[in-house]
């Protein structure tokens, strides 16, 4: 599923503010799966495959419902998804649950406080850690990728906020 990765990275990279619901989708469809990996390991391809579109799709219906649950949700989903790459990298092999409940509940507040931000940040760093999870190099070189990404989603993020809140306030001062 390199592609895919790849493709969703850059959507969530690009564009995880623009489409807060996209974003909650493909982190909770990103963590879902590396965490279904290890959980059900025993079980089918296919039933792993569902549990992360499962969630994924769930996240994105919550999204389009309740805003603000949404970014906490994102912010969980993609924070367990941080945390669950760290973990591996850091204790293979150790507490799979641990790892995505610690990193959810600290992804969930910090999006919570700071939503716009926290989209922005989760999402460009979600963003490139999908894309660099295809990659096969060097670490170092996958760690000079991951920074250059993370700092490009960033900044076209942060641009498009910018341009958003001018508009916002350019409509709302000529009709005031």
């Amino acid at each position: 599923m390199p592609v895919v990765n790849v493709i969703l990275g850059a959507v969530l990279l690009f564009f995880g503010r623009q489409l807060y619901w996209a974003f909650v989708a493909v982190a909770g469809f990103l963590a879902a799966g590396h965490f279904s990996e290890v959980a059900l390991a025993d079980q089918s391809a296919w039933l792993r495959l569902i549990a992360a579109l499962a969630v994924g799709i769930v996240g994105a219906l919550l999204a389009m419902l309740a805003q603000r649950l949404a970014f906490a949700l994102g912010g969980f989903y993609a924070g367990g998804y941080l945390a669950l790459i760290a973990g591996d990298a850091l204790q293979p092999g150790s507490n799979v649950s641990l790892w995505l409940i610690v990193g959810g509940v600290i992804g969930a507040v910090i999006a919570a406080l700071v939503m716009d931000w926290a989209i922005i940040i989760l999402s460009s760093l979600v963003g490139s850690g999908a894309i660099v999870a295809v990659i096969a190099a060097d670490p170092a070189i996958c760690a000079i990728v991951y920074a250059l990404l993370f700092g490009l989603g960033v900044t076209v993020q942060a641009r498009h906020l910018r341009r958003t809140r001018e508009s916002g306030e350019a409509s709302s001062s000529a009709h005031g």
